[in-house]
């Protein structure tokens, strides 16, 4: 077998990269932890808890059902000012509501901040509501809700969470896996023996390729088992588009981590840069929420972060979010060629004999 066929090379580097703890923590598990920690806290519309308030009454209304129906809440009756009072005080609802046939008193704990706009949005609802019961007010105006949805599908806050991860895993496949590769390997001489070999710098830089695309497979793989699994995601997965994405994406992504080895030779420092760029783009690139809930000011960060644009390719595949052809497809040239140029440059740089 030639030693420049691509067949040894890419094994040599698959076997190299699953042996690697730390790009095997960054590229799988690092995504993993997101993934659980997001996805636990934004566990989608079906784990939706229902506020739990207090009703006592007296008088000659009964206004239970009008509160039931003036919002999603979980009504519980009680038999006393005092018990009312006792269920508040221990945190059992959030709000308590004391009704003598002609005023609402309400009751809640003081410096809930967290449930603040809550226990407010409760008070106005219920209030509206009961006056209308008891007044018998007509309805002038009807309010209709039409939900639409941005992509495919009615995406819930687990469905953009996991597409997130996702991008985060393409990142570390990328980035990271090329920071060991020719960051590692150059300072160790590495690079230097394969100078002296016939082993094309093509042939090298394909095999790396394929492996960090082979990599991030498996990532996305077990992200979309484990999402699907433990928080339902509903995603409908337009499989061209997506693995053209994946592809462009590592690649991108890997351009990323080329520039970083070129911006700073010791592999280390390397290394740090990336972390801290992943600490960024969390919070600036729209990964695990919408670039909306920023300040106009900080919004303009995510126009240089790559990842922004990997995670709308990789939302745009499973149906969660559309974005037009001519954005898709140059795009995804734009991540594809960067990737290409940057591994070109850097094979000839380190791999090209003098």
């Amino acid at each position: 077998m030639s030693r420049n066929s691509l067949k040894p090379v890419f094994i040599a580097f698959a076997k190299e990269a699953f042996r690697n703890r730390l790009e095997i923590f960054f590229t799988l598990f690092y995504p993993m932890i997101f993934l659980l920690l997001f996805g636990f806290f934004f566990g989608g519309s079906e784990s939706y808890q229902k506020v739990s308030v207090g009703l006592y009454q007296t008088g000659p209304y009964d206004i239970s059902a009008v509160i039931e129906e003036s919002g999603a809440w979980n009504l519980r009756l009680y038999d006393g000012e005092t018990d009312i009072g006792e269920a508040v005080k221990n945190g059992d609802i959030l709000l308590g509501m004391i009704f003598n046939g002609e005023k609402i008193t309400y009751l809640h704990q003081e410096g809930n901040l967290e449930q603040q706009s809550t226990i407010e949005m409760a008070r106005a609802s219920i209030s509206a509501a009961v006056e209308k019961e008891i007044n018998n007010a007509r309805s002038f105006i009807v309010v209709e809700n039409i939900p639409e949805t941005a992509g495919r599908i009615h995406a819930t806050d687990a469905d953009y969470t996991m597409s997130g991860v996702i991008a985060i895993s393409l990142l570390s496949a990328g980035m990271f896996s090329v920071i060991s590769v020719f960051g590692r390997y150059r300072k160790r001489g590495v690079l230097d023996r394969f100078k002296i070999t016939p082993l094309r710098p093509f042939t090298f830089v394909l095999g790396s390729t394929l492996t960090r695309f082979l990599v991030s497979l498996v990532s996305i793989v077990l992200i979309l088992v484990v999402s699907r699994l433990l928080f339902r995601t509903t995603f409908q997965i337009d499989w061209l588009p997506f693995l053209v994405s994946i592809l462009s994406s590592t690649l991108g992504m890997m351009a990323l981590g080329l520039f970083l080895t070129l911006l700073f030779r010791n592999p280390e420092t390397a290394d740090a840069a990336a972390s801290i760029l992943m600490v960024i783009v969390v919070f600036f690139a729209g990964i695990y929420f919408p670039l909306s809930f920023l300040p106009d000011y900080l919004r303009v960060i995510s126009i240089f972060l790559p990842v922004k644009y990997v995670a709308e390719l990789i939302r745009h595949s499973l149906g969660i979010e559309f974005v037009s052809t001519s954005y898709f497809v140059i795009t995804n040239l734009v991540l594809f060629l960067s990737g290409v140029v940057l591994l070109y440059f850097t094979g000839k740089r380190y791999l090209s004999a003098s």
